[in-house]
């Protein structure tokens, strides 16, 4: 195959456009402006905010996978061809007229000028929308939200400033239309959630980790039924909405669930989860250890705990629809990409693995993290919870055995 020029690149994507290729995998739905579904590579079965196409229509990203492209490299991850494979497998280069090509490679460019400054404008309104909720909410003590922390088992720092409660959090899912066409987001419930602050490089507010909760007492993780979905998938189950969503941005940010008590901090704990990082903190508190020089943090997800990978590996047993092995995220990160920064004052490391995470995703992030993080003078230690469980499980399994840890 010659060397393909951007306009044949076009040309290919216009003649197969990204909805119908990705519809092929997995089965899509509508959500926003944007269509999402269970990811075709990493396997992931929750329908909202795991793989999705984009706004633009030409695009696609997996939270999980941490990765994304256009409909050529869709093709290539999911059916495991290289660039020449995938090019022919969506019909192959065609001769176009020098006409033609000036005039893609002109709108090429200025739809991208056009995405780049709507997607800033778009994250900049949306971090400006759940700042004011954040500053509307309450600290956490005293509130259902630190009820719900307790009835799980956790002990509530005394200082905790990355998280708080609001008593009214719309959940969006979906879109609605008016009378004259024009579209809207779709709010299925108002109600009370934990909120958690994402705080970038810059050490500015970028987003919100939120945990939608319900009237019980002590509270619960809220059970929104998926009203996209007609009927049970089996006898007695419904079909149900993530009660967990992050929205702003969370790429290299972390939530502050519980500072040193002292400066400076020698230890970070960095888990995925609000909930496993607090499950260690309980523990610390419990076993006796002295936690006043530990920083306690929540990275959202495990690829933005592992931060950017440099290149993909087939899993050893995962499958793609086609038969061939799943590509995942690889164990070396991309360091010319950002990522949580850990200060250099810190002298050891301590990264929580979940053991109900997919086992291969969960250690190759770990061990990118690992890697990512390595300096002279600084240990870093990767602790997992058992097969099958996260930190909060052993917790709570610990107490009902006595204090065990």
């Amino acid at each position: 195959m010659s060397l393909l020029t951007p306009a044949d690149i076009e040309d290919i994507k216009a003649r197969n456009p990204l909805r119908e290729v990705a519809a092929q995998y997995v089965q899509l739905r509508r959500s926003g402006k944007r269509l999402a579904g269970p990811c075709p590579m990493c396997g992931g079965k929750q329908r909202s905010g795991r793989f999705e196409i984009l706004e633009d229509g030409g695009s696609w990203v997996c939270a999980v996978c941490q990765d994304g492209g256009d409909v050529i490299r869709l093709v290539q991850r999911v059916e495991g061809l290289d660039f020449k494979d995938a090019i022919e497998r969506l019909g192959g280069v065609r001769e176009i007229d020098p006409n033609v090509i000036a005039r893609l490679t002109a709108e090429r460019e200025r739809k991208q000028r056009e995405r780049e400054a709507q997607a800033a404008g778009f994250r900049e309104d949306e971090r400006k929308r759940l700042w004011t909720l954040w500053q509307a909410a309450r600290p956490l003590p005293g509130t259902p939200a630190a009820d719900y922390l307790a009835g799980r088992g956790l002990a509530i720092p005394e200082a905790c400033p990355g998280l708080r409660y609001h008593a009214e959090v719309a959940y969006f899912d979906g879109k609605e239309v008016d009378d004259f066409g024009r579209e809207s987001p779709r709010v299925l419930h108002r109600g009370p959630a934990m909120l958690g602050a994402f705080i970038r490089t810059d050490g500015h507010f970028g987003g919100l980790h939120i945990t939608w909760l319900d009237g019980a007492t002590p509270p619960r993780k809220l059970k929104l039924i998926d009203p996209d979905v007609v009927g049970p998938s089996r006898p007695g189950e419904q079909p149900l909405l993530p009660a967990k969503k992050m929205r702003g941005s969370k790429t290299a940010a972390y939530i502050l669930v519980r500072p040193a008590c002292t400066a400076p901090s020698w230890c970070w704990v960095v888990g995925e989860g609000i909930e496993t990082v607090l499950s260690v903190f309980t523990a610390y508190e419990a076993t006796g250890r002295d936690p006043a020089g530990v920083t306690f943090i929540a990275a959202g997800d495990l690829g933005n705990l592992g931060g950017p990978h440099l290149d993909k590996v087939p899993h050893p047993t995962l499958k793609t629809a086609t038969g061939r092995p799943r590509n995942i995220p690889g164990p070396v990160p991309d360091l010319a990409q950002p990522a949580i920064a850990i200060p250099n004052e810190v002298t050891e490391l301590i990264l929580l693995g979940d053991g109900d995470s997919e086992p291969v995703l969960t250690r190759h992030a770990m061990t990118r993290a690992a890697r990512r993080y390595a300096r002279e003078g600084r240990t870093i230690r990767i602790a997992f919870a058992p097969d099958g469980m996260d930190f909060n499980d052993v917790l709570l399994e610990s107490a009902q055995e006595g204090g065990k840890w």
